[in-house]
């Protein structure tokens, strides 16, 4: 498993509304758990990314709240390295 994902400090609006939208419109076809690295998964990926979205909420992302942008920027690349997305 390859590390590329790397922490950003702040995103755009734009950004963010945008993998917000590559997660909607696959929300349906996520899988149940997810490896993100060697001491990292989740049993529930679906739930994590709901929440992880509704935490963000109006897409005013500072740094604070960086972390969740970056985890799921993160979700999104294993999902398409595992080749369950393009």
């Amino acid at each position: 498993m390859k590390i590329i994902h790397t922490f950003k400090p702040q995103y755009t609006p734009e950004e963010i509304k945008d993998l917000i939208k590559w997660f909607q419109e696959r929300m349906d076809q996520l899988p149940k758990t997810l490896t993100l690295d060697d001491s990292t998964s989740t049993e529930d990926l679906p739930q994590v990314v709901k929440i992880l979205i509704l935490r963000m909420g109006d897409c005013n992302i500072t740094p604070t709240w960086s972390g969740y942008a970056s985890h799921l920027f993160l979700i999104k690349e294993r999902l398409i390295e595992n080749g369950l997305f393009k």
